[in-house]
Order: structure tokens, then C-alpha cells, then sequence
């Protein structure tokens, strides 16, 4: 009988709060599985059967936080290790392999390094062109002898995402443009256990219907993830136009985006989130020089910001985003506000004194205050989250 085995990494190390992370596992996988696949813990391993089809099944583990490595096996049931032997005799080997034996049943009676071998010689009698390779083997034959008679074999193993399972570290608010950055960090949010929800700045009619669609679109890409966050979508374009009449243009996007943090700073706070995540990337655009990433610190005084692409360079980024299958979205050619109101020479290294010069031109409070009122929360598909027209306070 077929059966996937799954592992998990690090929530090997949480100690009494181990529980805790692997019930939030257990329920994400249930989760994403077709309909009738069963997922049963036992034994450190994570057992996936009643499958007809392994590929969809594989797919949607790939796509679980917290899963390390996911392997098709068959199920070997035993009396003695004959009867494994007898089962390897039949497998079906080109190229060069290693056997890695796991004994995790310390009753059986032969230990891993004496029946590794033994497992190789079973299969080299079948497969006379094999060849044993420890150090770079075309395949992988695996055994994990369980207890109460049972063994798993597999020949083959996909690698899974990794880090914790999504909403074990509390919430996230991510800005998200239509761009390539943001939706990759709101993935990294995700590997660290954050649940997270979107915060979008629309300017109609500068931009346009097919430019948000994009971005749902990018917001459901990444909760394909494990995730079922909301969509904020907030109504910027009186901010924008206020900065522009009022202010010196050359800080026209950093002003924009300390009027972001705020509100998704405010969003943040009424909807319980532990923190704010953002796409930048150290110099990568005017706004993201250290002054300009400084200016936006001041403003946040109850959430902390978190940008974990802040080193990247693009290209990795760019890769992160294809693996994601967020890519294609965010290379669709529709503006966002920021390059609506991207000013010709906009300031590299802005002082926080001129800054907030440059801002007490406006009601900065009473501004945040009326577009948070036209905060939209927009239903996305693929989660439970349900619509409103506005957040609550």
C-alpha cells in the first residue's frame, strides 16, 4: 500500500510547546488535502494515505509551512528483515544509489549500519547494472523501519517549505503593491508562522479597476500558501493630491509612505496584528534609502516594521517570486499609486527635521482618520474571511 510520509524540522526544538505547533500542522494539512486523503501524526512522521493520485496530493504538501521533506513510500509489513530483503529484491534501480536505513523501532533486531548493506546487496541481485554510490547516488533508497511490524520504503524525496506552520507567530499586516517585492515578503512573513493580511493603496481614477485585480490576484497566490488573509484596500487618492498641492514634490513619496505606515499601522492594531511587513529592499528605490526607511520608523508607534528582503538583491527576489508563482502576476502592466505620484527628483536622503516640515503643511491626523473611514475589506477567494466596508475600530 502507497502511503506519504512527511517530516517536520523545526518544531522538533519547541520543547513543552511542541503540541501546540503540531495540532496547527495537522489542522493546515487536513486543510489542504483533497477530499478523503486522510493525515494521521504517529510516531515523529506525518502519514498521508487513502489517495488514489499522487501528484495533487504532493502539490498541496509542497505548499504546507512546517513539512521539511514529503516521500511517496510503500508500506512494508514484517515478521523479520527477510521480509524486507524479499521487498528490496523487487524494486527497481538504474543508475548509482545509497541505502539510508532510519531504525526508529530499537527492537529490531539489526542495527542500521549492518542492515544498510544488507538492504544494498537485496537490491544490487535485482539490478546488476546499479552501481553503490554514498556520495552523489542518482537515488535514494530509504527504509524507516517503524514499530509494530511496519517499514517504509521510498526511492524518491521532495523537499517542503520548511519554517512553521502559518498563524503560530501571531498576525502580520503587509503592504502590498502590484510589484515583485512585496508578495515575496509577505511569503517570508508566512515561513515564520505569521498569518497575514494585505493592506493595498488604491488612487482611482489614476489607476485602474485591472490594477487592483492584479493585486487580489497576488494576495491569492500567496494564501494558496496556508494562509486566509484579508484585502484592506484603502482610497489614497486625497492623501496623494493633498501631498502634491501642499508639499515640496522631492518628498512626495516619502511623505506617501509614512501616510501608509499610519494606516497600516491603524488596520493593524483594530484587527490584533503583532506587526508590519513591508517589501523594501535597502536602496533599491528613492524611498528605500536608510533616511527614508528611518522616516517611516517614526511613525509607527505600536506595531513594529519588519522588512525581510532588506538585503536581497533583486535577482534572488525575482527568484523567490517565480518559485511562488507570484511572478507573472506582478510583471502585469498596471501602475500602482506610488508611480502615479512618483515626483521627477524625489529625495534620496531626506532629514527627518524637513521632513516634518514638510508634513505639519497638512492634517496629517485628520487625513489618516477620513481614509481609514473608506477602508474596504475585500473577500478573496480561496479563504474564509468575510467582507465588510470598513475595518472595525
Amino acid at each position: 500500500m502507497s502511503v506519504i510520509v512527511c517530516s517536520y524540522g523545526e518544531i522538533h526544538l519547541k520543547g513543552a510547546n511542541r503540541g501546540y505547533f503540531l495540532r496547527v500542522l495537522m489542522q493546515k494539512i487536513r486543510q489542504a488535502l483533497p477530499q478523503g486523503v486522510k493525515a494521521e501524526l504517529k510516531d515523529t512522521r506525518i502519514l498521508v494515505t487513502n489517495f488514489t493520485e499522487t501528484k495533487p496530493v504532493v502539490a498541496c504538501l509542497k505548499k504546507i509551512f512546517g513539512l521539511t521533506h514529503i516521500r511517496v513510500c510503500e508500506s512494508v509489513n514484517y515478521q523479520t528483515p527477510d521480509d524486507i530483503l524479499q521487498y528490496l529484491s523487487k524494486v527497481k534501480i538504474s543508475g548509482t544509489f545509497k541505502v539510508e536505513v532510519n531504525r526508529a523501532d530499537k527492537t529490531f533486531p539489526l542495527k542500521s549500519p549492518v542492515f544498510a548493506p544488507k538492504c544494498g546487496d537485496a537490491i544490487l541481485k535485482n539490478n546488476p547494472q546499479a552501481k553503490v554510490d554514498v556520495q552523489n547516488p542518482d537515488t535514494v533508497v530509504q527504509i524507516e523501519i517503524r514499530h509494530n511490524g511496519l517499514a517504509f520504503v521510498s526511492t524518491g524525496c521532495e523537499h517542503g517549505l520548511g519554517g512553521l506552520p502559518v498563524g503560530t507567530s501571531g498576525r502580520a499586516i503587509c503592504l502590498i503593491s502590484g510589484g515583485i517585492d512585496s508578495p515575496v515578503a509577505a511569503f517570508m512573513a508566512m515561513k515564520r508562522g505569521l498569518a497575514v493580511d494585505f493592506v493595498h493603496f488604491t488612487t482611482p481614477p489614476y489607476t485602474s479597476e485591472l490594477a487592483l485585480q492584479k493585486v487580489v490576484s497576488l494576495c491569492e497566490q500567496v494564501n494558496t500558501f496556508g494562509n486566509n488573509g484579508n484585502l484592506y484596500v484603502v482610497p489614497f487618492t486625497e492623501i496623494g493630491s493633498q501631498i502634491q498641492k501642499q508639499c515640496h514634490d522631492q518628498y512626495t513619496i516619502t511623505l506617501m509612505r509614512r501616510f501608509m505606515i499610519a494606516l497600516a499601522e491603524k488596520i493593524g492594531v483594530a484587527h490584533h496584528a503583532d506587526c508590519i511587513f513591508t517589501g523594501e529592499n535597502l536602496a533599491q528605490v528613492a524611498s528605500q534609502t536608510i533616511q527614508g526607511i528611518t522616516s517611516n520608523n517614526f511613525v509607527a508607534q505600536r506595531l513594529p516594521i519588519l522588512r525581510p528582503l532588506i538585503c536581497f538583491d533583486k535577482n534572488e527576489i525575482i527568484a523567490y517570486a517565480k518559485q511562488i508563482g507570484t511572478y507573472e502576476i506582478s510583471i502585469l502592466p498596471y501602475e500602482d499609486c506610488c508611480t502615479v505620484f512618483v515626483p521627477s527628483h524625489p529625495t534620496i536622503k531626506p532629514s527627518m527635521s524637513d521632513v516634518l516640515a514638510e508634513e505639519k503643511k497638512l492634517d496629517f491626523d485628520t487625513l489618516v482618520e477620513n481614509c481609514y473611514n473608506a477602508v474596504v475589506c475585500k473577500r478573496l477567494q480561496n479563504t474564509s474571511a468575510e467582507s465588510s466596508n470598513k475595518p472595525q475600530k
